[in-house]
C-alpha cells in the first residue's frame, strides 16, 4: 500500500512551494457572496497559522550594510516605533482609558500626548470597557476642551465592543477589511478583555496572546497599544516595571513600558517609562483635569506613599477647619486673596486644585455673593 507520505519527495514539495507563492501573490482571501460577513471565514485562520518561512542568517558585514535602512516611523516620539508594542499600566480608575483615547486623537492629528509628540498616524482604538454612547460623549468633550483635535479628522476610528467576546484574530480580519485604511497605531482597552479565558498569572497563557498580538503587529505594520491594571497596594516601593498585575510577561515583552502612578498632590499622577528602542525620559507629572490631563513639568514626580491619603483628608479636615475661622472674622472680596490668607494663617502651599477642594467641603458654611459689576464675589461665614 501506497502511503502520503511517499509522495512528498522533494520535486512534490517544490511544486507545492510553488502554488503557495502563486496563492500568496494573490492578496487576500474573497470570502464566497453568500458568506456571513460578521465573521470571518474558517479559511483564513488557516493561514495564519502556515509555517514560518526558514530564517534568514546574516553576516556581520550584510548586518553592517542594513545599519544604513531608514528606521520605522515613530508615532510617540522617543517613545514607540511603528510596529512595536506598547503597555500603559495603572491603578484601578488611574484614568487609563481617558489617557489611551487622549493617545488615539493626539496620534491622529499628530499633536502632543502627555508631554510627548506624536507623529501624525491612522489610528483604530478598539474598546471593549464603554458602552458606545458613553464614549461617544466623552470624546465629544475631550475634542470640544482641545482645539488641536480636529472632529472632522479621517485618521481616527473607534470600535465598541463592550459585551462582545472576540479574538484577536477575529479582530485582525475586520481590520484589513476596512477599505483604504491601514492603521499605524491599534490601541487595545483593556487587554484583559482580548485575552478571555487566560490566566494573567500564567506566563504561558499570556506569552501566547502578546506573540500572537506580535505576529498581527508585523502583519498589518501598526503599533499595538494595551492598557493593562496594577495589582493591589502602594506602588511607590515598587518598581514600575513591575507594578502591573499578573506575570513577569507584562514587564519583559512590550517594547515601551509606561505607568501611571499616583502622586503625593491628589489628582496628580507620575508617568514613568521603560524602552527598549529609546533612553527613557525621566518621570513626569500630569494632572488630571477633566477630559484632560495636563502635562506639569515644573513638578517634582514624588510617588504617594502608604498612608498618604488618610493624611491628606486628615490635613483638609485642618484647612477647612481654619478657612471657617478666618471667615468667622472677616468677608473676603476675592477668591484669591482668601486662598493667600488661608495658606498664610496655616503655613501650608495651597493650589488652586486644593482651594477648590476646601471650598467643597466648607461650602454649607460658606455663602458666595456675587458682585453687581461681575468683577468678582464675596465670601463670608453663614451657619
Amino acid at each position: 500500500m501506497a502511503y502520503r507520505e511517499d509522495y512528498l519527495t522533494p520535486e512534490v514539495m517544490a511544486d507545492v512551494d510553488m502554488v503557495d507563492r502563486y496563492l500568496a501573490s494573490k492578496g487576500k482571501i474573497q470570502p464566497p457572496t453568500h458568506t456571513d460577513q460578521s465573521t470571518p471565514p474558517a479559511s483564513y485562520s488557516v493561514a495564519i497559522d502556515d509555517p514560518l518561512p526558514p530564517p534568514e542568517f546574516l553576516s556581520l558585514e550584510q548586518m553592517m550594510n542594513h545599519n544604513h535602512d531608514p528606521m520605522p516611523k515613530q508615532v510617540i516620539e522617543g517613545v514607540l516605533h511603528k510596529g512595536s508594542k506598547m503597555i500603559i499600566s495603572g491603578s484601578s480608575k488611574a484614568g487609563k482609558t481617558l489617557s489611551l483615547l487622549h493617545l488615539g486623537l493626539a496620534a491622529a492629528n499628530g499633536s502632543t500626548w502627555l508631554g510627548h509628540r506624536t507623529t501624525t498616524s491612522k489610528v483604530i482604538y478598539l474598546d471593549f470597557e464603554l458602552k458606545k454612547r458613553i464614549a461617544s460623549r466623552r470624546i465629544a468633550e475631550m475634542v470640544n476642551a482641545n482645539p488641536q483635535y480636529n472632529p472632522n479628522n479621517p485618521n481616527f476610528i473607534y470600535c465598541s465592543l463592550r459585551g462582545q467576546s472576540r479574538t484577536l484574530e477575529e479582530l485582525v480580519h475586520h481590520i484589513e477589511d476596512i477599505d483604504h485604511y491601514q492603521p499605524d497605531l491599534v490601541i487595545v482597552d483593556p487587554f484583559y478583555k482580548l485575552a478571555t479565558g487566560a490566566d494573567e498569572n500564567d506566563a504561558g497563557q499570556i506569552s501566547e496572546v502578546v506573540n500572537r498580538m506580535e505576529k498581527f503587529s508585523e502583519r498589518l505594520d501598526c503599533s499595538f497599544v494595551y492598557a493593562h491594571h496594577f495589582s493591589k497596594g502602594n506602588k511607590a516601593d515598587t518598581d514600575h516595571i513591575d507594578r502591573a498585575s499578573g506575570s513577569g510577561v507584562f514587564a519583559r515583552d512590550p517594547d515601551a513600558i509606561l505607568t501611571l502612578t499616583p502622586h503625593e498632590e491628589e489628582d496628580h499622577l507620575v508617568l514613568e517609562a521603560t524602552l527598549r528602542d529609546f533612553a527613557a525620559p525621566p518621570p513626569q507629572v500630569v494632572e488630571f483635569d477633566w477630559p484632560n490631563f495636563i502635562h506639569k513639568p515644573e513638578m517634582e514626580p514624588k510617588l504617594r506613599k502608604a498612608g498618604q491619603t488618610k493624611e491628606s483628608k486628615i490635613l483638609n479636615e485642618k484647612l477647612s477647619t481654619a478657612l471657617i475661622d478666618i471667615l468667622k472674622n472677616n468677608s473676603f472680596d476675592s477668591y484669591e486673596k482668601l486662598r493667600k490668607k488661608l495658606a498664610e494663617v496655616t503655613k501650608e502651599s495651597i493650589g488652586i486644585k486644593k482651594m477648590d477642594r476646601i471650598m467643597q467641603l466648607c461650602k454649607s458654611n460658606v455663602i458666595v455673593q456675587k458682585t453687581e459689576n461681575g468683577f468678582g464675589n464675596i465670601y463670608s461665614y453663614t451657619e
